[in-house]
């Protein structure tokens, strides 16, 4: 796990729509990829940089990549990218919720008219825009935005870190494709994850060293981060760290824990480590904006899986049945 000064989880809100055209995939496929495709998929190659996964774009001509971000709730585009991406922004007035608390920044709409994603083309396509910060994990990784999971759902996306591919389809294809991937996953000898939609973030049941809990999945977040008070609940000694963690609204000093056993589901991922930071309570709350109000999850939420351990993993997010498989190295 590799942590670096100034290192940052973002979280973003927005609902969008947007059409999506695909065509036939160009890379070299296993038997998931050949399913999917006979079901009308198309696919588009992911770039690992670091810890994340970029996916190349086509902005109306002008290239670009955003992070494949499912800790995000909608896709988001950075005000320092619009110029370059041939974007105009219109304002709101709606502030930002980050992991750290509420930012004096506020939301902006733009329209990409024309998204090319591997042999993915989307058009006319409602974005968020949002300052960011230069100090950011995503800015130093050079990223425009962030792909984030309402369009992952409402496409069926078939997320395969493994092979650095994600696959789109028109519409959502009916349950049976979901049967098929979790034949062929369970073949391979993947774990089959049961993925939870709340507050517009995704979470999986599990544990920390016995203690039960949720998590946040979050393939933009760049390590596996807990909640100083989960921490402090389950007595983890923490070491400080010179460390700060940046986001959207603010930041957070981070200190670092070790555990015996972390479940995902029914999966295990034992003696680990994590870094730990103080959440903002409206994240790990779900608050909804819709009403200003929270709704606690039914669980205490201990905060998120990063893609450090998603990517060693070999994790696969299926949208359509809602699961994420999982399997050692």
């Amino acid at each position: 796990m590799r942590l670096t000064p100034r290192t940052g989880v973002l979280f973003a809100a927005a609902i969008l729509l947007f059409d999506l055209d695909i065509g036939r995939s160009a890379v070299t496929l296993d038997a998931l990829g050949l399913y999917l495709t006979k079901n009308g998929y198309g696919g588009a190659q992911l770039v690992q940089l670091g810890n994340f996964f970029h996916l190349p774009i086509q902005s109306s001509g002008k290239p670009g990549n955003l992070v494949v971000d499912t800790g995000s709730p909608s896709t988001l585009i950075f005000r320092s990218s619009l110029k370059g991406l041939n974007l105009n922004e219109s304002t709101t007035t709606e502030r930002i919720i980050g992991p750290f608390g509420r930012g004096r920044d506020v939301y902006g709409l733009t329209t990409i008219k024309a998204l090319t994603a591997g042999n993915c083309t989307l058009t006319n396509v409602p974005v968020a825009v949002a300052s960011g910060s230069a100090d950011s994990a995503f800015s130093r990784a050079h990223s425009n935005g962030l792909l984030g999971l309402r369009e992952l759902i409402r496409f069926g996306a078939v997320l395969d870190l493994r092979n650095h591919l994600v696959y789109l389809r028109p519409s959502r294809p009916g349950n049976s494709v979901g049967s098929g991937i979790k034949s062929i996953l369970s073949a391979q000898g993947y774990t089959a994850v049961p993925l939870l939609l709340k507050g517009n973030h995704v979470l999986v049941a599990g544990g920390l060293n016995g203690m039960q809990c949720h998590f946040i999945i979050d393939t933009g977040g760049y390590v596996t981060t807990l909640d100083a008070d989960f921490v402090a609940r389950s007595k983890l000694k923490v070491a400080a760290t010179r460390l700060v963690a940046q986001g959207l609204s603010g930041s957070s000093s981070v200190g670092i824990t070790t555990f015996s056993s972390l479940r995902i589901g029914n999966y295990q991922i034992q003696n680990g480590s994590a870094s730990v930071v103080r959440f903002n309570p409206e994240v790990l709350g779900f608050y909804h904006e819709r009403d200003f109000q929270f709704r606690p999850s039914l669980s205490l939420v201990a905060g998120i899986i990063g893609v450090e351990y998603l990517s060693i993993n070999r994790a696969i997010f299926d949208f359509v049945s809602g699961t994420m498989y999982l399997r050692p190295r």
